[in-house]
């Protein structure tokens, strides 16, 4: 076989382009093939074993028979390079270990700079040689899969994902997503289908095997930028002593991403529970946490409080449950029964580990509530504390954003909530960044963030009433009208609807039905945790009616339960009358002192 002789400039491999050309023709080339000459080409002149290419193209957890794939996909690569298995210019074999590239190929328009990997196989570019990190990586663990019959009583599968998250949540320059944005992730979906759906880079994916009593873990971790695996790790585990294989897998995962794996900040040890059937109800409870349907958050509770009867020191469950107990007090049921119950589980939380970032999360849900009065300072020391401990937690910062906002700091709060975007599923911001738009007269954005979430959720109470807070901010009576209508359908005895229908007919000059609607709003006990917005717009009815005094008293309850947003009191056209009275620049400027811009600093 006669081979064509090329220079180096006549091969190029193009990774922005994803294709391979020879004197600047596109040589035609299938998706695996090129996969493998990639990562070939990565590792040049450096053996890459069978094991790894398996790893590569097919996942390391997937047991299956690959020893004539591997050869077909071998002699398509040669096919493209013309080149001779016999004597071989760009692919050598090495007999019973595996392959390596040895040839003459220009690499091109790599937008992903080999200085992300370290001791996986390819030379890592320091950061001063490249100017600093070219992006900030984005990183997600998958609960393992359970490759046999077993059932999974030690809730290792997801439990195994959530020390490793917690471990690797400070790791500088990358962003780990929270275990709670993966759990609708099946674990057998592909690297690519889960970083899709993430909005992630890597991709940390693996199985357990058990065979008579013993376990078998596999892990790898794939880039989907490069795709390729860049770590893999496979090896016997104990299901009693786990904490230590956790420390030696996430080292091992900072160290492919070279990045510095510092001291744990958490004590792992009361987080987790060791009676399976204690940690089965957690994962149960867990998965249903974050959910704001009322059903689902009462069975989360049902879950979560099994799992502390079982496990009285299990912090972890004590922390969440509090925070479910805290949500449905807060939302749905203003009686006392929930908050108890919040309170006790936040203490204990905190009592069995009080560096659990969960549990200080729990604490500021109780401190920013009704039940505390809205303590605005004390639940943001508490939230910087839980991020502080841990950085991935879009619950906080969330938080962060809503106590921020309502104490006017709109800047701050908008800063919190885009700090949440990158651990959400593809990077989203959370809905509640429309009160920022809303409060801040950001009318567009408002009214995008406002129709994505009604498409998202149409049952979800908050966006119908933005929406229409939203048309009587911009004079639209008639749009306020048509989603009232549709509003007190979905919600007829709501106060913040009934409160903002007050403000409707205020501004319709109906004066009457105004005052009959400011009645009604007052004499119901629903959405306890949202007074202060009610008590908001019955001072916004009582100024357009010229009754100033009045007026004036419910911004101050207003402002005392909760909502102290000064800057959304001067921009306000409904409370335009307010603003020319003395007291009213006296409340602003008490207000501005109270809570000075330095409080949203990070």
């Amino acid at each position: 076989m006669q081979r064509t002789r090329w220079t180096r400039s006549e091969v190029e491999l193009d990774l922005g382009r994803y294709e391979l050309r020879r004197q600047g023709r596109r040589i035609k080339l299938e998706k695996k093939p090129m996969e493998l000459l990639i990562f070939l080409v990565s590792r040049r002149d450096q053996l890459v074993s069978r094991q790894e290419i398996v790893g590569k193209l097919w996942g390391s957890d997937l047991f299956i028979d690959t020893e004539p794939n591997i050869n077909n996909i071998v002699r398509k690569i040669r096919a493209a390079l013309g080149d001779d298995s016999a004597k071989p210019r760009f692919l050598e074999t090495v007999v019973g270990k595996g392959y390596r590239f040895v040839g003459p190929v220009r690499v091109m328009d790599a937008r992903f700079p080999q200085s992300d990997f370290g001791p996986v196989g390819v030379r890592a570019v320091s950061p001063e040689k490249t100017g600093g990190w070219s992006e900030r990586s984005s990183l997600a663990v998958l609960p393992l899969m359970l490759l046999s019959k077993a059932t999974d009583d030690y809730g290792v599968c997801l439990g195994f994902a959530d020390a490793l998250v917690v471990r690797l949540g400070n790791l500088p320059g990358v962003d780990v997503l929270p275990t709670s944005a993966v759990l609708n992730v099946s674990a057998e979906a592909t690297p690519a289908e889960a970083a899709s759906r993430l909005g992630v880079r890597f991709i940390v994916r693996g199985g357990i095997q058990t065979s008579k009593g013993l376990w078998r873990l596999s892990l790898e971790m794939f880039d989907t930028h490069l795709q390729r695996v860049c770590f893999t790790r496979k090896r016997d585990l104990d299901v009693n002593h786990l904490s230590d294989l956790e420390d030696e897998i996430a080292k091992q995962i900072a160290m492919a991403l070279n990045r510095p794996l510092g001291p744990a900040t958490i004590q792992r040890s009361p987080r987790y529970s060791k009676d399976p059937m204690a940690y089965a109800e957690f994962m149960r409870g867990y998965k249903l946490s974050s959910s704001g349907n009322p059903a689902m958050l009462e069975e989360a509770a049902r879950h979560l409080s099994d799992a502390v009867a079982r496990d009285p020191a299990f912090s972890l469950a004590h922390a969440v449950l509090s925070v479910v107990c805290a949500t449905r007090h807060f939302e749905l049921d203003p009686t006392s029964e929930w908050l108890e119950k919040a309170e006790f589980h936040c203490r204990r939380a905190l009592e069995l580990q009080p560096d659990l970032p969960e549990g200080h999360v729990a604490g500021a849900f109780l401190l920013w509530g009704p039940s505390k009065n809205f303590q605005h300072l004390e639940a943001i020391t508490k939230l910087k504390r839980a991020v502080a401990l841990q950085n991935n937690q879009p619950q906080a910062y969330n938080r962060l954003g809503t106590i921020l906002a309502h104490i006017g700091l709109l800047e701050h709060a908008r800063e919190m909530y885009e700090r949440a975007r990158p651990f959400h599923p593809r990077k989203a911001v959370s809905h509640s960044i429309v009160q920022v738009y809303v409060w801040n007269q950001e009318y567009d954005s408002a009214r995008e963030e406002i129709e994505a979430w009604r498409a998202e959720n149409p049952e979800n109470k908050y966006p119908v009433y933005f929406a229409v807070q939203l048309a009587l901010m911009t004079g639209d009576l008639k749009e306020a009208k048509d989603l009232l209508d549709e509003a007190l359908q979905l919600l007829p005895e709501e106060p913040l609807i009934v409160s903002l229908q007050g403000v409707y007919y205020a501004s319709a000059e109906l004066a009457g039905k105004a005052l009959d609607c400011l009645t009604t709003a007052c004499a119901s006990p629903k959405s306890f945790g949202h007074a202060h917005h009610s008590y908001y717009q019955i001072a916004c009815i009582l100024a357009m009616l010229e009754r100033r005094q009045a007026a004036f008293e419910w911004l101050e309850r207003s402002v005392s339960s909760g909502f102290a947003c000064w800057p959304f009191f001067l921009k306000d056209p409904h409370l335009k009358n307010l603003r020319e009275l003395p007291e009213f620049d006296v409340l602003v400027s008490s207000l501005q002192a109270k809570y000075p811009d330095h409080l949203g600093l990070l």
